[in-house]
């Protein structure tokens, strides 16, 4: 049996056994930062997945391997929050739930007013959080409040993207049903999602969101764990694989700050970038309130030199893109070289001084550690216990499976591993063929990827090609398969005047051939026998040696010597006139047909570098023949010798070297009143110097002079003269001032024209002033001065006559020239029209520089003063528009009598005429008596507004009004009314008692009546007497007291609430001396309401009685009718309460305030009492007998 044959029986009872006991489970996959331990893999074995430290494990921690050898069930994920204090938003804020609330690390389903989010009822409300850079999102995991009947979250889409507005990003998650309160829910993405905003929204709700917890899990960062074991882990942050320690607790100095991150495996925070600045801002915010200070360190540097604008990060990179703050840097005090982010600048950039000694910093750490490595189904890998940085891991693929990607990854400083988990694929390149004349052997005794196979030829032949292949990863053998090829040659034959040397005829042996002397081979010099039994190259000829005509000489000539090229032939070179010959002379034809040595060139002939004398140089750049060089000296050296050398055929130069010789004219003598300049800073040879005189000083002769070869300067001492000016001119009706001349610096000289004397001269800054006579200007510039060149400024002025023209016009008004003319001196008065008056200047007078005096003056109309400032109450005035001829018309206000004349008129100087009238109330005189019947003046005054009231005596009605009141024509309004008998019955006299009851009614023994009528009477007489003397002392009283009050303002004007329906008033306790009952007996306690009429016209007066029927009963004890002003105000009675009056005044009363009229409650019945009286006159009727206390 051959090996073919029994591998295919190998193969077939290892797939019989496998079926027969269940297929092998491949090595299962391992998600990145997690670990998996597995039995075996054999069906029924587990799968148990671990996560690193810092990471969460989502899905089945649980594989296990089924019969048909497949891990059942989803892997499962290890990630880490990456929303953690990110920066966040939500659509509102409500009831401290802000939106931070949801990312600040403590899990809790209890709001408190400060632990979770809340935002108002509102319209699909959403939260979001900036991750301030794209991460691949993986899921989200909400916690949600578990209290107060808050409402649930219901009916979410979970968004994330790149883009602030909602919408626009891609749907990673939607729950379409509602989160039970207090639950934590785990929202996986359909597929990872890369994104910088995740956004949470309740999807066409109408209501308010409440989230407690929020995290956003990738696996795309890693954990706090992989940073450092030399920091507290809570102290550290994670942004953008990089590991940040906001130390706020502790403070110090720059170097303090750097030692102490060094200490812990990191440095200062450097190479900040845009997304970096914004995540610190975010992380200082939230610690802001626990800082002793808001300033932090950075690691940058301004460069040591002290005038340097570069800053460099910590590890001496330039920083590219400093984020200063307003006004920032400005190096305050020079030695501000350090940086910090400033919290009073929103965390920008502030330069400050290296040494201050109380800052908190931040530190900067790269990752210790890249975790766990990932691998894919069906791979294995080499130790994975060393995940430090810069640490490797390996790939293996089981037996007959080829690894796709990287075969090694390497734990970079990011601390994620290079590349990505390669995958095994299963590859088998099948059964190779046959090969002709020979065969192939299995050497594994497999077909699949890495197997080898190797050929074999059969007797008598050769592999041509590679013994053996691989199987590669595409499916095939590589390299192809090799051929079996016969392996013997025939018998080579010598070359013509040559021979040949083999070593056999094998394939591989060689055959070597050589040429006789004075010939060359022409073709191979070796041939091989190859695989069939062909040599590898034909026969080569042997040659006779030519070494040819060898190629021409440039700028000379090639002789051959003996006329031909044969070997050991030779050919002599030569070059022209001006060339020399670099090469050989003569080569000769060698055996190997070429011409010994190189061929010789010709060179231009050419001289050495000239040599350059002491002091001198050398000006040309070529050296070659016929070329010339010229010689030059140093300034302040001569030339001595020729300055032009030619190099000649022999190389030299002709001529001698010149020499240069050096010449110092020193310096010259000071000027006087000047100073002399070396205008090339030296006093040798072609030196120049420049004289310059001082200034006012003017130099006469040559002002510069040369450096002679003689030794001396040119021409002679030049000297300074002072400059002047000549006498200045002088025009007609002027004289001049000349000030700071000679020694008379501050002295001011008057001259006139016929003090000219043409012989003075003056110093330069001397002044010339110019006057001109009265009434005569100057014309051009009044002040000449000598300038520096010996000549005046300006031009002379002139004496020019002055007049002013005419002045402007005024209206409405005239102008007159009292002198007729405007000349010097002139003058104009100004008059305006009639009622207009002038502002100004009255008289102007034409001045010296032609101008008349002043300003022109202005005409206003006049005006009389305002008269409203000066009014009193109740006197108005209407003053029309003030002008000339206006009168004034006053009035007063109703009620008031106007005292003085009506009217005042406006004259012409804007005052008014007379004098201010005032306003008197108007008063009423006394009102008549009225028979049986009294008058009650309220507040005792009679002027406008006044009221009065008539009262009845008993048994008597009122006909006609309540009340009247003054008018403003001095007359009581309406017509006095008048009291008439009651003569309703009241039933039998002698059948009441005092207190108003019956006896009859009562129902006492016969012949008690006339005892209690007797009785009755006796005692009626005792408390009238009483009753008497009582109120005469309280009329003195109150009389004494109505004496010592003066009125200072004008009574208050009452009206009575109700003045159109008033009823006659009866007083209390009261009995009817007909009947001796008590009048207010049987009366009922409902009240009636009185509103006021809006009627202003008096309405018969209904008929009321003191009956006991439900009739209106007015009192004066406790219960006074109430009055009302027509606005409605606090009512008024006889009493003493203060309250407003319609007339501005104020009146002291001593009824309730009301603003609804009520009839009274009627007391219920009572024994006889003697009546209270608040009038000093009045009329008491007790049991049939009247008492007057009327004290006239």
């Amino acid at each position: 049996m051959d090996i073919p044959q029994r591998l295919g029986i190998l193969v077939y009872m290892t797939a019989y056994v496998a079926l027969a006991q269940g297929l092998e489970c491949p090595h299962p996959a391992v998600p990145i930062n997690s670990k998996v331990t597995v039995s075996d893999r054999q069906p029924g074995s587990l799968a148990t997945y671990t996560c690193d430290a810092g990471y969460k494990i989502f899905g089945s921690s649980v594989l296990s391997c089924g019969s048909d050898g497949v891990w059942s069930g989803d892997l499962p994920v290890c990630a880490t929050n990456v929303a953690w204090k990110k920066p966040v938003n939500q659509s509102s804020t409500a009831r401290g739930g802000k939106g931070e609330n949801a990312n600040d690390g403590l899990v809790t389903s209890i709001h408190d007013g400060q632990h979770c989010t809340e935002t108002l009822v509102e319209s699909s409300p959403w939260w979001s959080v900036d991750l301030l850079q794209e991460y691949e999102v993986t899921l989200v995991k909400i916690t949600t409040r578990g209290c107060c009947g808050h409402q649930p979250v219901q009916d979410i889409e979970i968004r994330v993207g790149d883009y602030t507005n909602i919408q626009k990003n891609r749907l990673c998650a939607w729950f379409p049903g509602t989160i039970e309160e207090g639950a934590t829910k785990e929202l996986t993405c359909a597929r990872s999602m890369k994104g910088r905003y995740v956004f949470i929204q309740m999807v066409g709700v109408e209501g308010s969101m409440s989230l407690c917890e929020v995290e956003v899990y990738s696996t795309q960062e890693f954990s706090k764990e992989r940073c450092t074991d030399k920091a507290q882990v809570t102290s550290l942050s994670i942004f953008n694989r990089t590991c940040y320690e906001l130390q706020v607790t502790e403070g110090g100095d720059f170097e303090r700050g750097r030692q102490y991150c060094q200490k812990h495996g990191g440095d200062l925070v450097h190479g900040i970038g845009q997304a970096t600045h914004s995540f610190l801002k975010s992380e200082l915010e939230r610690l802001k309130d626990t800082m002793r200070t808001n300033l932090i360190w950075i690691g940058a540097q301004r460069e040591p030199q002290y005038i340097s604008r570069t800053w460099r990060w910590v590890d001496d990179k330039v920083v590219e893109r400093p984020r200063w703050g307003q006004e920032q840097p400005n190096n305050y005090n020079g030695k501000q070289n350090c940086v910090v982010l400033d919290g009073g600048r929103e965390w920008a950039w502030n330069d400050v001084g290296c040494e201050l000694n109380y800052l908190h910093w931040i530190c900067q750490f790269q990752p210790t550690s890249c975790g766990s490595p990932d691998s894919n189904e069906n791979t294995t890998m080499s130790s994975t216990d060393d995940t430090a940085t810069g640490a490797s891991v390996t790939y293996h693929c089981p037996e007959g499976n080829v690894v796709m990607g990287n075969l090694t990854r390497t734990c970079l400083s990011t601390g994620f591993w290079s590349g990505d988990a390669p995958k095994c694929k299963y590859v088998d390149c099948g059964n190779p063929d046959d090969i002709d004349n020979g065969l192939h052997v299995l050497v594994d005794g497999r077909t699949t990827y890495g197997a080898k196979v190797r050929f074999e030829c059969n007797k008598n032949y050769t592999i041509n090609g590679e013994n053996s292949a691989i199987c590669s990863e595409d499916g095939t053998w590589s390299p192809q398969p090799p051929e079996c090829l016969y392996s013997w040659c025939p018998n080579v034959t010598e070359p013509v005047n040559g021979k040949v040397d083999m070593s056999g005829r094998q394939a591989g042996d060689t055959a070597t051939f050589s040429c006789d002397s004075g010939y060359s081979i022409q073709g191979l010099k070796t041939v091989s026998c190859t695989l069939g039994g062909v040599w590898s190259g034909a026969t080569p000829t042997c040659k006779f040696i030519d070494c040819g005509v060898p190629e021409d000489l440039r700028d000379g000539r090639m002789t051959l010597v003996n006329g031909t090229t044969y070997l050991g032939s030779a050919a002599r070179y030569e070059c022209g006139p001006d060339f020399w010959l670099h090469g050989p002379e003569e080569r000769i034809c060698l055996e190997d047909s070429h011409w010994s040595d190189v061929a010789p060139v010709c060179d231009l002939v050419s001289c050495e570098e000239p040599q350059v004398p002491d002091g001198g140089y050398v000006t040309g750049y070529s050296f070659d023949v016929h070329e010339e060089v010229e010689y030059h000296c140093e300034s302040g050296h001569y030339l001595t010798g020729d300055s032009i050398r030619v190099c000649t055929r022999s190389g030299d130069w002709s001529g001698d070297i010149p020499t240069c010789t050096y010449v110092d004219c020193g310096r010259v003598p000071t000027l006087p009143r000047g100073d002399v300049v070396y205008l090339n800073e030296s006093t040798f040879l072609d030196s120049h110097l420049q004289y310059m005189c001082n200034t006012n000083y003017r130099l006469v002769g040559e002002n510069r002079r040369v450096c002679s070869k003689d030794g001396l300067w040119s021409g002679d001492l030049p000297k300074c003269e002072e400059i002047r000016c000549p006498e200045p001119e002088f025009p007609d009706k002027a004289k001049t001032s000349v000030a700071g001349n000679d020694r008379r610096m501050s002295t001011t000289i008057v001259r006139r024209r016929e003090h000219v004397t043409l012989d003075n001269t003056y110093r330069i800054g001397s002044v010339v002033t110019y006057r001109c006579e009265r009434g005569y200007v100057v014309d051009g510039a009044s002040m000449r001065t000598c300038m520096s060149d010996g000549t005046w400024s300006h031009q002379a002025p002139t004496c020019k006559f002055v007049d002013c023209g005419l002045p402007e016009s005024i209206s409405p008004g005239i102008y007159r020239l009292l002198s007729n003319s405007t000349s010097y001196g002139s003058q104009v008065a100004y008059e305006c029209s009639e009622n207009w008056k002038l502002e100004g200047r009255i008289r102007r007078f034409c001045q010296e520089n032609g101008t008349w005096v002043g300003e022109s003056p202005l005409c206003v109309e006049v005006f009389c003063p305002e008269l409203q400032s000066l009014l009193s109450d109740a006197l108005s005035v209407n003053e029309g528009d003030r002008r000339v001829g206006t009168t004034a018309t006053y009035t007063c206000d109703k009620g008031r009598l106007l005292v003085g004349e009506p009217s005042r008129q406006c004259r012409t100087h804007g005052i008014w005429t007379g004098t201010q009238p005032r306003c008197e109330w108007v008063s009423c005189n006394m009102p008549e008596e009225i028979e049986n019947g009294r008058i009650v003046r309220l507040n005792e005054s009679l002027i406008y507004g006044s009221v009065v009231e008539y009262h009845c005596l008993p048994k008597y009605v009122l006909d006609g009004p309540f009340t009247r009141s003054c008018t403003d024509q001095g007359l009581w309004a309406g017509v006095a009314p008048r009291c008439s008998l009651d003569t309703k019955d009241y039933g039998i006299f002698e059948d009441n008692t005092v207190d108003g009851t019956s006896n009859s009614a009562r129902g006492g023994p016969p012949g008690s009546l006339e005892e209690a009528s007797n009785t009755g009477l006796y005692v009626g007489l005792a408390v009238g007497l009483i009753a008497v003397v009582a109120v005469a002392l309280l009329f003195a009283f109150l009389k004494a007291r109505q004496q010592k009050v003066k009125e200072e303002e004008a009574p208050t004007t009452l009206k009575p609430r109700n003045t159109h329906h008033m009823d006659s008033m009866s007083y209390a306790d009261l009995s009817d001396p007909t009947t001796g009952n008590n009048i207010y007996e049987n009366i009922p306690d409902d009240v009636e309401e009185y509103t006021d009429m809006s009627s202003g016209n008096y309405n018969t007066t209904p008929s009321h009685t003191y009956s006991n029927g439900r009739q209106p009963v007015y009192t004066n004890d406790t219960h006074q009718p109430m009055y009302t002003n027509d606005n409605n105000q606090p009512m008024y009675t006889n009493g003493m309460m203060e309250s407003a009056s319609p007339y501005g005044m104020t009146a002291s009363l001593n009824r309730p305030p009301a603003h609804i009229m009520r009839r009274p409650r009627m007391p219920p019945p009572q024994p006889p009492k003697v009546p209270t009286l608040t009038e000093p006159s009045a009329v008491v009727t007790i049991n049939g007998i009247t008492v007057s206390t009327n004290s006239t």
